[in-house]
């Protein structure tokens, strides 16, 4: 039941991210790169569902014309926890902070996450959401072309200077989410972080670079 509540939240915040967006006047037209990935069902104690489906995301709709592919599993390990991953092709990237308000939801920015391994090395935009008695930790980065953009001002200035001559790049938004508490970031991050070290290693590195960045 837990379970249930929890992807049904996270499919909320997949439309609400849709539903805050100004209309675009063109479709944007992604890369194709999500198409391309095999994420595993299963690896590394973690065992996991397609519920991109469960969306509801009519992409060829002019509502959705800002995201291209959305890409959203749900996992769970050996131990009965639950995770959300979520991967978006978008032209154009909106503050999840806005999203997640236009969805219902208290927000409150928790300091970055540093995700490091032999294989991973990056920092992670933290957030602590509420609704009713639905808490979760967030986990959110932006890649553009393999690298990782810490700040907003950072990934506007590669999409405008990626716009204004013609390139094409691929852009990702990814995300996790895990069921908690404020006071269960450590424990969140520390099970986010083995699921992205199991992942890292399944991927082949073409693909692990363009969402985890250049190691």
């Amino acid at each position: 039941m837990k379970s249930s509540k929890f992807i049904i939240a996270g499919i909320i915040l997949i439309l609400s991210i849709v539903l805050s967006y100004t209309v675009p006047k063109a479709k944007y037209r992604g890369t194709g790169f999500i198409s391309t990935l095999d994420i595993p069902k299963s690896f590394g104690g973690w065992s996991g569902k397609d519920v991109t489906a469960q969306a509801g995301l009519n992409l060829n709709s002019d509502m959705y014309g800002f995201v291209s592919e959305a890409l959203v599993y749900q996992y769970i390990n050996e131990e009965g926890k639950s995770l959300l991953f979520i991967i978006l092709d978008a032209g154009n990237f909106h503050h999840p902070k806005v999203c997640f308000t236009g969805a219902g939801y208290s927000i409150k920015e928790l300091p970055d996450t540093t995700f490091r391994s032999d294989n991973v090395n990056f920092k992670a935009h933290t957030l602590f959401t509420e609704r009713g008695r639905e808490t979760a930790l967030s986990f959110y980065w932006i890649v553009i072309d393999k690298n990782i953009a810490h700040e907003w001002v950072e990934q506007k200035i590669k999409q405008l200077f990626f716009s204004l001559f013609g390139t094409q790049r691929v852009g990702l938004m990814v995300r996790i989410d895990i069921p908690g508490q404020e006071a269960d970031q450590e424990s969140a991050a520390m099970l986010a972080g083995d699921f992205i070290n199991n992942l890292d290693i399944f991927l082949d590195k073409h693909n692990a670079d363009y969402i985890f960045g250049n190691k």
